[in-house]
């Protein structure tokens, strides 16, 4: 079987948090392949323990991506502050040609595709581009370890590795079933320590709250960080949008910080947050162009960091991206080589100062060496999560399903992922949206 097939046909989607298919990106003649355990947010050690247990795995899986994209070049990238851990990984890739451990500052967002394309080849990414457009792949390093498992296993995507921290009684890395419910995570990590208490899923910067604990967690769940309900994280993640609109009219101050942190404007893009925030507020007169750049935000929440009044521009510029996707408005960009700004050397933020300003620092030390593998009886598993369209069941209810067989699949001609069953069991509910199993 051909090697796209194989990463097709397992359903293996970008493990980082987007849940892109890894097939389309993978189905192109590149250069360079650069394996992503930068970790862009904080807290998270998804990668780390990856990197440190299944080191050498992770470089077959790279050298399989290698010889099917005819690339020249592979990296393996994380942070210098983990090297003494990674020396296995460190050893075994130096006795591979055409494979290179790159170690880089701990700073956020360094994991950021167009900010780690950078740091690692010096390719400056096209305003509105794709790492493809400047003949380079990024992989999360739990994608690679997917399609070693793939290749090597014909083992699709069941489970996936998720940090669990904050108010647990053990925070741990925690190896999921695919519909497993948030709550149940969280119980086989000790439970929380507090009585009221909010979940934020996939990162303190760019993650959002989600307290339903019977959510079930999806291919691209990476984090559970359970915090109490007056931290001020959740304060600021439950401010409605029309209340930062209304202070953003009140306190601005027009001083431009949001602009000269952030990172996409430093590495040469033409985003500038405080003057969209301006405009929004003031109501004064710009170049259509400054609100169309809204696209692209990473919505990275740097500027959030910035700005001493506590406004957002983050949450402005994501309502204006969603308004103007709304009227239909589809971004095209000038894709010019803009140099990268002289002072962004400068204006990198250590992810150790931004966990002390998220008030994260008693989260931030705990052991990853504790993994924890869910056994759940029940499993709800949506059949969107991934970009693309929905997958649509091939299973009915009744039918008695075994993990790992095929139970719904992309629609034909459509992007998408196929998707398995994680547990052994029989089919209570197959429609539109979701199936459920229990054993």
């Amino acid at each position: 079987m051909k090697f796209i097939d194989t990463i097709r046909l397992n359903g293996i989607v970008g493990a980082g948090g987007a849940g892109f298919p890894t097939y389309v990106k993978l189905n192109k003649n590149i250069d360079t392949v650069i394996v992503n355990g930068a970790e862009c947010e904080p807290l998270l050690l998804n990668d780390k323990y990856l990197l440190k247990f299944f080191s050498e795995k992770i470089i077959k899986g790279l050298q399989y991506i290698i010889n099917a994209t005819n690339a020249k070049k592979g990296y393996i990238v994380f942070k210098k502050k983990y090297s003494v851990e990674m020396q296995d990984l460190i050893n075994l890739a130096q006795k591979i040609d055409g494979i290179e451990i790159v170690m880089i500052n701990d700073f956020y967002p360094a994991g950021d595709e167009t900010i780690l394309v950078y740091e690692v080849t010096g390719r400056l990414i096209p305003e509105g581009g794709l790492p493809l457009d400047v003949g380079c792949v990024v992989n999360n390093v739990e994608t690679v370890l997917n399609i070693y498992e793939a290749i090597v296993n014909n083992k699709p995507v069941t489970k996936r590795y998720i940090t669990c921290t904050g108010e647990v009684k053990n925070p741990s890395i925690v190896h999921a079933h695919i519909g497993t419910t948030i709550g149940e995570i969280i119980d086989n990590c000790g439970g929380a320590l507090v009585d009221e208490f909010s979940v934020v899923i996939g990162g303190p910067m760019m993650g959002y709250i989600e307290n339903d604990l019977s959510t079930p967690v999806t291919k691209i769940t990476n984090s559970i960080i359970v915090l109490p309900n007056g931290h001020k994280l959740i304060t600021e993640k439950t401010k409605p949008i029309e209340y930062m609109v209304k202070m953003s009219k009140s306190v601005c101050t027009q001083c431009t910080e949001c602009t000269n942190l952030c990172p996409r404007y430093l590495i040469g893009y033409d985003l500038k947050p405080h003057l969209i925030m301006r405009q929004i507020n003031y109501g004064l007169y710009f170049p259509q162009l400054i609100i169309e750049n809204a696209f692209l935000c990473s919505e990275c929440g740097l500027c959030e960091y910035a700005c001493a009044m506590g406004l957002s521009p983050r949450i402005v510029i994501k309502e204006i991206k969603k308004e103007l996707k709304v009227q239909g408005f589809s971004p095209s960009f000038q894709n010019v080589n803009r140099p990268v700004r002289d002072i962004r050397e400068y204006r990198k933020v250590p992810t150790s100062r931004l966990i002390n300003r998220l008030h994260l620092a008693k989260y931030a030390d705990y052991v990853t060496n504790n993994l924890i593998q869910t056994n759940p009886d029940r499993v709800e598993i949506m059949l969107k999560q991934h970009i693309g369209e929905p997958s649509y069941a091939i299973v009915q209810v009744g039918d008695m399903v075994k993990e790992g067989s095929l139970i719904a699949k992309i629609p034909d001609g459509a992007i998408g992922s196929n998707i398995h069953a994680s547990i052994s069991g029989k089919v209570l509910i197959a429609d539109k949206d979701r199936i459920i199993i229990e054993r």
